[in-house]
């Protein structure tokens, strides 16, 4: 039998397999996009670097750590996972960790592929929601860092997808609960958004399913065994984790527990008890009438009001004021939010609706405490809260594609009318423009909008790495550097010393224009070298959360003046023979200093 190419091609193209691997390959591509273009990227980056090469040097788990922070070490899967491929591959750790974590972050994509297929039940729904996870500006940049949370992520989307086969079957409990312990040594706030949700997708579950005591004791079973494995590794082993909590909740370790059990066994009671009363609950249907376009305009203006107001107000627990380029930035986000919420009342109409609805809420439930309280990062909900929202999403923009099929099925029985023609021409560039448009935006925003902040910038450039690796070779381990977070951590990964909490940096050293107003800084700290780049220079020097500084040409100038001295200059050119990026290390001679 001759083989037939074209047809070949074709049917792969149709498969849904096919569409996947694309949709897959061009999220990993996006989240690899900086770890391409830099030699590392994040401004934690030199965290996660020394604490894979502690793993590699002790083989133990959980290891020592002094620098930034105070949990790093006990989230092990990321260095465990970078540890054993270096092992295979020989490749270096500073190579390979900025690489293998966007292939992770990519991953989530097709386990939320099964998880939208396992609660919508169609395969184009499933393939549309990956589609917009995949180029989500939020999820895109955070899962871009080689860092725990990306692969946190990774296990939360499969605990997910195991804990929604679990509700159906309990043989999934295994895997489940290795899913489970793999995430709760992976991310500790992304296990907190785990539990969250998935305690809201039980609530919704109980109220809108008649549960059988015996499946509802099993659920909740599962549900506290994951609360206590948290609870208990935070409390016995990652003991900083508790006090993360009592600082952003205000609440106590003992307090966050029996809040947690209280609500969950308490939320469940009332909901059976109101059940009983009211055993046919009316459907919540507000704006059910609302034409969606309209309701696209609504939401994306209450978001975008939201939004201006904010850059003026400022948010509790955020510490990056918004830009006017910021905003603008962010339409392309506010548009794919909008299309979700737009999208809220076709959820009705899905069998997994509840659980949608519960992950949903959940997160959002979350979000409104962290923007009442000022706790809990409300800015990185967003990153959490995008991922179901893509479901309604896709549900709004099936619904707009089976309209514009319906109107070209219309067209071929009414071919002669050319009013109807130019309007099916109309509507035809109106859905694939808007699409491509909704997708296209987003790809392109994901970096360039927390850029336009300007209180960050994660590169780690070549002459970055070539400067730690002469600093090994140079200086002695004992000396004391100055220099932004970014590059402070990936001294301190090569054994430098570095400034640390009560001795953090002050704006000292790097906003005063002549050297003398920032030796008192530099004596009280004993800094002995200070480590300058282009980043630095042209962009920001971020020191801490909230504690970032510019540098001016006089505030950088000082640095030519007695009593620092330039030891070492390193640069890269680009094609016109222009320095594209560039690092110096400046010594302190401490017998010019008049003491």
């Amino acid at each position: 039998m001759k083989w037939n190419r074209s047809a070949h091609i074709s049917l792969m193209v149709h498969h849904w397999i096919f569409w996947l691997i694309l949709i897959t390959g061009l999220g990993i591509l996006l989240r690899m996009i900086p770890s391409l273009f830099n030699a590392a990227w994040g401004v934690d980056f030199g965290i996660y670097y020394g604490l894979t090469n502690s793993f590699l040097e002790t083989k133990e788990l959980i290891n020592f750590y002094d620098g930034w922070g105070s949990s790093y070490q006990y989230f092990p899967v990321l260095y465990t996972i970078t540890g054993i491929l270096h092992w295979i591959t020989g490749i270096e750790v500073i190579s390979l960790l900025p690489k293998i974590a966007p292939i992770i972050g990519g991953l989530t994509i097709p386990v939320f592929y099964f998880i939208v297929k396992e609660l919508i039940g169609e395969q184009k729904i499933a393939l549309l929601a990956s589609a917009l996870l995949s180029v989500s500006t939020f999820h895109i940049y955070q899962t871009s860092h080689a860092a725990p949370l990306t692969v946190g992520h990774l296990f939360m989307m499969l605990s997910l997808y195991f804990f929604i086969k679990y509700i159906k079957d309990q043989k999934y409990f295994i895997p489940l609960l290795l899913s489970t312990v793999l995430l709760i040594l992976s991310h500790h706030f992304t296990t907190y958004f785990y539990l969250i949700s998935i305690t809201f997708m039980l609530f919704y579950y109980t109220m809108e399913r008649s549960v059988t005591s015996k499946h509802l004791y099993h659920l909740l079973f599962y549900i506290g065994l994951a609360a206590t494995i948290a609870f208990g590794y935070w409390g016995f082993i990652a003991t900083p984790v508790f006090a993360f909590f009592t600082e952003k909740m205000f609440i106590p370790p003992i307090g966050v527990i029996l809040l947690f059990y209280t609500f969950i066994f308490s939320g469940v009671l009332f909901i059976r008890f109101y059940k009983k009363q009211y055993p046919s609950l009316p459907p919540i249907s507000i704006g059910k009438n609302i034409p969606k376009e309209k309701k696209i305009v609504i939401v994306f203006s209450l978001i975008f009001l939201a939004t201006i107001i904010i850059s003026f107000t400022g948010l509790r627990g955020v510490y990056a004021p918004l830009t006017h380029l910021s905003i603008l930035l962010s339409i392309p986000m506010i548009v794919l939010v909008s299309f979700a919420f737009a999208g809220f009342s076709f959820l009705p109409k899905q069998k997994g609706n509840m659980f949608i609805k519960g992950w949903i809420m959940g997160i959002m439930f979350s979000f409104l405490y962290a923007i009442v309280s000022g706790g809990l990062f409300p800015d990185r909900h967003l990153e959490y809260l995008i991922v179901p929202l893509c479901i309604p999403a896709a549900l709004l923009l099936n619904e707009f594609i089976k309209e514009y099929k319906e109107s070209s099925e219309r067209h071929l029985f009414n071919p002669q009318s050319s009013t109807f023609t130019m309007h099916h021409h109309m509507k035809k560039i109106g859905v694939i423009g808007s699409i491509l448009i909704l997708f296209v935006s987003n790809m392109i925003v994901a970096y360039p909008t927390i850029d336009s902040l300007d209180h960050i910038d994660e590169r780690v450039s070549d002459p970055c790495i070539n400067c730690i690796e002469w600093m090994q070779g140079n200086l002695s381990s004992s000396s004391i550097i100055a220099s932004d977070h970014r590059l402070s951590m990936l001294a301190w990964a090569s054994g430098f010393k570095i400034p640390l909490g009560i001795d953090n940096i002050t704006s000292a050293i790097w906003t005063s224009n002549e050297s003398t107003e920032c030796i008192p800084e530099i004596t009280r700290l004993n800094i002995t070298h200070i480590i300058i780049d282009d980043i630095m220079f042209e962009k920001v020097i971020n020191i801490d959360v909230g504690q970032y500084y510019y540098l001016t040409n006089r505030s950088y100038e000082k640095f030519q003046t007695s009593p620092f001295e330039m030891i070492y200059r390193n640069a890269t050119y680009n094609d016109q023979l222009t320095e594209e990026h560039w690092i110096e290390i400046y010594k302190v001679n401490y017998s010019k200093i008049n003491l």
